[in-house]
């Protein structure tokens, strides 16, 4: 039997859903890239514990691709299974001032079910279309906030499909980064939330997403920030003053408002992307002498 023969065993639930030759560039906010073998949205514990075994027990690769949001794909698509957490995997509870989130949740929900409930903390989340799963993982955060200061708990998933419960520490947080993606999966987190003012909350959120939408492009296709900042510096900034805003290879291209994003204007490949990129990285190599680091997750490639 082919793996792709046992993989329906894996969808029990009828909020799940499984697809094959599925293109992943529906799927991500790049709107780039060829077919993932599988796609599989997992609503559940069990499933996705299920899921885990079956990676191990087949050796297929399997790449959790939450919301897409900072994620380029392979012209050529992923050999292996795309899998997006729905469900009882992207749940909120809340109780006081501590919140459990499901990985599966969208960041703009969470930032706005906390500003209506009077909880401070993730106004900057507002602005960011991403899953919690992948804020944990990249430590994603913005005006001088990061995920992972609001967190005390993680809970992640082994390749056995157990879950496991690490503290902040264990975590390994540091800038736009983790030590959480050496599990199979992140399943979801406890966040601790300051109280205050629904109305204050409620504004310094409106401000920082208005912020960003005056900022950084919005109507183009993109992955978020391309490069992460160099220590002390800013990767638009650079770009900027190395005259590379505008600057186009393909159907891709330098954002003239923050020349830290890259834009599909123009049916993109991810080889036009990648090859921007380099040049970008040349150039403000040369102009400048600093090296400049991705911060945009790669899926398919070699």
């Amino acid at each position: 039997m082919d793996w792709k023969d046992a993989l329906p065993n894996i969808v029990t639930q009828p909020s799940s859903r499984l697809r094959f030759g599925e293109p992943l560039a529906r799927h991500t906010y790049f709107g780039i890239g060829g077919e993932a073998t599988a796609y599989i949205e997992i609503s559940t514990v069990s499933e996705l514990a299920a899921l885990a075994r079956f990676h191990k027990q087949w050796d297929v690769p399997i790449a959790v691709i939450g919301r897409g949001s900072n994620l380029l794909v392979s012209d050529t698509g992923f050999k292996g299974i795309g899998v997006r957490l729905v469900g009882e995997l992207a749940k909120l509870e809340v109780d006081g001032n501590v919140v459990s989130v499901g990985a599966g949740l969208s960041l703009p929900r969470l930032s706005k079910a906390m500003s209506r409930r009077g909880l401070s903390g993730v106004e900057f989340a507002l602005g960011i279309p991403g899953s919690v799963g992948g804020a944990l993982i990249m430590n994603a955060g913005a005006w001088g906030s990061s995920f992972g200061d609001v967190v005390t708990n993680v809970a992640v998933m082994n390749d056995a499909g157990e879950v496991i419960e690490l503290t902040h520490a264990e975590a390994n947080f540091e800038y736009r980064h983790s030590g959480l993606n050496t599990y199979f999966c992140v399943t979801g987190a406890t966040l601790r939330l300051e109280p205050g003012d629904v109305e204050t909350i409620t504004e310094r959120m409106q401000t920082f997403y208005k912020q960003k939408v005056e900022t950084q492009p919005f109507a183009e296709e993109n992955a978020g920030c391309m490069f992460k900042n160099p220590p002390g510096d800013s990767a638009g900034r650079l770009i900027d003053i190395s005259g590379l805003k505008g600057c186009r290879i393909g159907g891709a291209e330098v954002s003239t408002v923050h020349g830290n994003f890259i834009l599909n204007i123009d049916n993109a490949t991810a080889t036009d992307v990648l090859n921007l990129v380099a040049y970008i990285q040349q150039q403000v190599q040369e102009k400048t002498g600093i090296s400049l680091q991705t911060e945009v997750k790669r899926l398919g490639f070699d």
